[in-house]
């Protein structure tokens, strides 16, 4: 499957079952781009099920609304965890914060290191797929 690009991200297989999600440099993301980056998953994905890497160690600014918007059940339906890769103290403290308050329904996790994120997705794929 070739990339799909919104005006915030490129959305890709990372490898199986894992969806990359790059956000760009600087992106300013609102409820109408949690809209757009819901149906490039859905294409790239095609509906099945999936683990997401998120890279989001560029500087990337997400509206409250969006970030409230973007947690419902309904956008997370096929997920089945969500590592963010961060890479600055700043956007840990806005990712550990959207962890907190917006509680996505698929575990998410903050990491710094993409070895260990990609361990834990995996992780989290295998245990969806003994269930």
């Amino acid at each position: 499957m070739l990339p799909v690009k919104t005006k915030t991200a490129e959305f890709s297989y990372l490898e199986k079952d894992i969806l990359l999600v790059n956000l760009f440099e600087n992106a300013e993301v609102d409820i109408k781009d949690v809209d757009e980056s819901f149906e490039a998953t859905m294409q790239v994905t095609q509906g099945k099920k999936y683990a997401a890497f998120i890279d989001a160690a560029k500087y990337v600014h997400v509206t409250s609304g969006a970030r409230a918007y973007g947690a419902r059940k309904e956008f997370q339906l096929n997920l089945i965890a969500q590592a963010i890769f961060i890479n600055s103290l700043a956007n840990r403290i806005v990712g550990n914060f959207i962890i907190r308050f917006n509680k996505p329904y698929a575990p998410t996790k903050l990491f710094s290191d993409k070895q260990a994120a990609l361990f834990w997705l995996r992780e989290q794929i295998s245990k969806q797929q003994i269930a």
